[in-house]
């Protein structure tokens, strides 16, 4: 078809995860020659702001309940800028895009990309059925599924999802030509009181039970057992805080826990990480990872989802079994202690990621999947 392909994206938008890192990076790096995309959300929060600055128009969705949750003004955002495609990322996107798309007539190519299995996503058992029954009853209206990992795929052709109709695309990065040296703006150690003789073991993630904070402050518990010359810096915000809060005093370990929230300056804090650990339950295949990885930072992370794709144990960072408090703690311990072990998997884990995960890759994949549909 002639160009530009006209591409609807469609993402709940109300936090900045993985998903609206992902398809950030995506929009601002499609051939404007070639594709016209905009973007529509649930709420205006700090994506819609960051695409909006990038100069993609952006729509906030009225989603009450006279709104049908957003089907109404989505279903007239299709019918007068009539998309070629139309792109959902997360549950209720899936959803009211599908039904929109359904109900306007298919007028466009429905894709969309799965980041996470939802059965670990909602650990609420009704929440977990509603929104499963409801995800797989309108896989028939998808003409094509982009996941971001083999262990994902695997993982959805056992519960039905149609097998001529995914792709794996992995997720990515912008990055530049080689490794940058960085400089930081804001000093980590001077933000949370410790000298250069303590070792900073960060990590990344929002505070939601399937990335696994729980298992990683009974870590800490055996860890500072052996080293108390360790910190433990948690950047993001959840539903989890104030629980986690309380978790780490019953166990005696939070003055070793720096809880630093939900912030904007992620990139300049996560290169002054000595160690990156991630305990996750599930993941798809974890931006977090790759960012921490791209920037230096030597890995440990759970044996879960699409991680093992990316890092092979003991070459470019280290694998742990999820759920399991003492095998995380043997692997931070190994890491605290041995500065060229660290040395040597920052190194191997950086040289992978810019070889792998470079967005120029992403985003010639998931065109092509368009491209293929039209």
């Amino acid at each position: 078809m002639e160009a530009p392909i006209r591409v609807l994206y469609l993402i709940g938008g109300g936090e900045f995860g993985g998903a609206e890192q992902h398809l950030l990076g995506l929009v601002s790096h499609l051939d404007t020659h070639e594709f016209h995309p905009q973007v529509a959300v649930f709420y205006e929060e700090e994506f819609s702001t960051r695409v909006r600055e990038l100069g993609i128009p952006t729509t906030v969705l009225q989603s009450d309940s006279k709104s049908l949750g957003g089907l109404h003004p989505l279903r007239d955002l299709i019918r007068d800028w009539r998309p070629h495609v139309i792109h959902t990322h997360g549950v209720r996107a899936n959803l009211i895009g599908r039904l929109a798309n359904r109900a306007e007539g298919y007028p466009a190519k429905s894709v969309t990309t799965v980041h996470s299995i939802m059965s670990l996503d909602y650990p609420v058992a009704w929440k977990r059925m509603v929104f499963g029954a409801a995800e797989q009853k309108t896989w028939p209206y998808v003409d094509h599924f982009i996941l971001v990992s083999e262990a994902m795929k695997r993982d959805l052709i056992q519960i039905g999802m149609p097998k001529n109709k995914l792709s794996v695309i992995h997720n990515a990065l912008e990055l530049p030509e080689k490794p940058q040296e960085h400089v930081p703006v804001t000093n980590l150690r001077e933000l949370i009181g410790v000298g250069d003789d303590v070792t900073i073991v960060g990590t990344v993630a929002r505070l939601h039970p399937v990335k696994g904070h729980t298992y990683l402050l009974k870590a800490i518990q055996k860890i500072v057992q052996e080293r108390q010359d360790v910190v433990f810096p948690w950047i993001g915000d959840g539903d989890l805080h104030e629980e986690l809060e309380r978790e780490a005093k019953v166990l005696g370990v939070d003055k070793y826990i720096k809880l630093l929230g939900f912030r904007k300056d992620v990139p300049d804090l996560l290169p002054q990480l000595d160690v990156f650990v991630l305990p996750s339950l599930s993941e798809g295949l974890s931006v977090a990872i790759l960012e921490a990885l791209a920037v230096g930072v030597p890995m440990i992370a759970t044996a879960v989802g699409g991680t093992p794709e990316v890092i092979t144990d003991g070459e470019d960072g280290l694998l742990v079994p999820p759920a399991d408090p003492h095998a995380l703690g043997e692997a931070v311990c190994l890491l605290v202690k041995n500065t060229e072990l660290r040395r040597r998997l920052a190194k191997a884990g950086q040289e992978m990621v810019f070889r792998r995960f470079a967005l120029s890759r992403l985003v010639r994949e998931t065109t092509e999947v368009y491209k293929n549909q039209l």
